[in-house]
């Protein structure tokens, strides 16, 4: 819980400064941050950073390996596919509609999911009943499998994608969230505050809010990670990003059957996945351990 305990003048006057001088500390975890930045960077100016422009065919360039591999040369670093379009440019441009994707998902579910979760552990009675009891029913039923039958309402698209994920991955954002703030009401200085007349709204921005900074993080970290595997996964069975675009799991699926010819075709953006979920992870991990320790 971060509060004046009369030892430490630093972390009294800035937590959110104390937190950052633990973080900076884990240089692991910094790294991260940074690979993080370069990531967001790629999703934001793909088209401009890219060396060639993803949909233009070459059909005297076809299938080149990588560079290091015999056959390879530099002009196209990480090789082509079957009609000659450059495989790192297409996976910039993958990196942009799946990591992109779910920083959305993330950021809207978490907006809308933190509304409802605090709303509904402010005010309990009847509506905080009837909620409990509809994420429950709805939490019976895994998030993939609520965001295909979503997306078959909706129809396959990438827009209709995020969307069906979101929706899917709501109750989760709202059932969390609602543990979260519920546990802390029940902590003496929160009874102290609403016996000192503190509006709930203020309650929950200096009261609450601070000291669920570690559930939070755990949640949107695993909020995230979700949302860049249903993407991924909508993809590859057809049901999200369709062609031309360049979403990481159309791309695997439309490469599977040159996967013994041209098998970095669908390693490429299968390692990319892999990667942005690791460094995510290490990140969260890292700020998640600066906050517990901040708030010892």
């Amino acid at each position: 819980m971060l509060i004046n305990n009369g030892f430490n003048e630093d972390k009294i006057q800035s937590p959110l400064r104390y937190i950052w001088s633990i973080f900076k500390s884990k240089s692991i975890a910094v790294l991260a941050m940074w690979a993080i930045v370069i990531l967001i960077f790629i999703s934001l100016f793909a088209s401009w950073i890219v060396p060639h422009p993803p949909l233009l065919q070459d059909p005297e360039q076809m299938l080149l390996p990588p560079y290091w591999v015999e056959g390879g040369t530099i002009d196209h670093v990480l090789g082509t596919d079957e009609l000659g379009r450059d495989t790192l440019s297409r996976l910039f441009h993958g990196v942009q509609y799946t990591l992109g994707g779910a920083l959305i998902i993330t950021f809207f579910v978490s907006l809308i999911g933190m509304t409802i979760g605090a709303g509904a552990a402010l005010t309990k009675g009847v509506k905080a009943s009837i909620l409990h009891h509809l994420l429950d029913a709805l939490l019976a039923i895994p998030s993939l499998l609520s965001a295909l039958i979503l997306i078959t309402f909706f129809g396959p698209s990438y827009i209709n994608c995020l969307i069906a994920i979101a929706l899917s991955l709501l109750p989760q954002f709202i059932r969390a969230s609602f543990l979260a703030i519920e546990q802390e009401l029940n902590k003496q200085y929160i009874i102290a505050l609403q016996l000192d007349g503190a509006a709930k709204t203020r309650l929950f921005r200096y009261g609450i809010l601070p000291n669920i900074l570690e559930p939070t993080i755990t949640i949107l970290n695993r909020l995230f990670t979700m949302a860049i595997i249903e993407i991924a996964t909508l993809g590859f069975l057809g049901f999200g990003a369709q062609l031309p675009q360049t979403e990481l799991g159309a791309l695997i699926a439309n490469s599977m059957e040159l996967i013994y010819l041209s098998p970095w075709l669908v390693a490429f953006p299968g390692l990319a996945i892999f990667i942005i979920i690791i460094i995510v992870n290490v990140f969260a991990e890292g700020l998640r351990h600066a906050v517990i320790e901040g708030e010892e």
